[in-house]
């Protein structure tokens, strides 16, 4: 027996529930064997399963590109604890304060990375956009800590907190971790088109002589979704694929 050689790993999962099971407000995965302690926070957009003995193909992804990295914990949550099957509907979610709740607490712990990854679908949609900004807000003293993923090419570089479903599809085994630019909280007076910023007293038109007229200045142009994130994906997979897959085992 000489001539082989046994690598091991113990992976501790955890998840926590309401008690319902009908929210899950954190999955985390722990490797017991490492004498590396290092750990990351991924914040997607909403669970869909509530059995912790399946790993799906979104959860693989995280695993086999983010243990390798040397995260010794990794701890999954999202901007929503409800758990939908299928697709997110934000419009059905009641109240998200539990799950607001959780995260702050989440937050406390000390993690070395937080890794946004909730995607580019859901751009224009009001109440998640919310959510978005209330997480801001939380993680407004983590910013040193906060990533997301890019491609070791730069392909994918215009797009921001990519989901690692879509990371791992297009380029696993390739991701990189770079800082995330947070966008600017714009004042009143930066919204307004130029020539119509208001002095101290001073009205604003509600409209110009051009969108009286019914024509624009300039088009708007729409968000860009992530390359790869068709109707089916979004239809299917929110922030858990149902697809169980065992990750691969890590080298030391």
């Amino acid at each position: 027996m000489e001539r082989y050689t046994t690598n091991t790993m113990t992976v501790e999962r955890k998840g926590v529930f309401d008690k319902s099971r009908k929210k899950r407000f954190e999955l985390t995965f722990t490797c017991k064997d490492s004498r590396q302690k290092k750990s990351i926070l991924v914040i997607g957009l909403n669970p869909a399963s509530d059995d912790i003995s399946i790993i799906d193909t979104t959860t693989t992804f995280i695993l086999n590109n983010l243990i390798p990295m040397g995260y010794t914990t990794v701890t999954i949550c999202n901007l929503y604890g409800e758990l939908f099957k299928q697709r997110l509907k934000p419009s059905e979610v009641p109240n998200n304060t539990e799950n607001r709740k959780y995260l702050e607490e989440v937050l406390k712990r000390g993690f070395d990375t937080i890794l946004l990854g909730y995607g580019n679908t859901f751009l224009t949609n009001k109440f998640v956009k919310e959510e978005k900004a209330y997480l801001r807000k939380l993680l407004s003293g983590y910013k040193d800590k906060v990533v997301d993923i890019v491609d070791d090419k730069g392909e994918y570089e215009r797009l921001t907190a990519i989901h690692p479903l879509m990371a791992g599809r297009y380029f696993s085994c390739r991701w990189k971790l770079r800082s995330f630019v947070f966008e600017k909280e714009k004042t009143s007076d930066e919204k307004m088109p130029d020539g119509m910023k208001k002095a101290d007293g001073e009205k604003v038109p509600e409209k110009t002589a051009k969108a009286r007229d019914g024509k624009q200045s300039e088009k708007i142009r729409k968000p860009i979704k992530e390359e790869g994130e068709k109707k089916t994906d979004e239809e299917s997979d929110s922030n858990q694929n149902s697809e169980p897959v065992a990750p691969a085992e890590a080298t030391e």
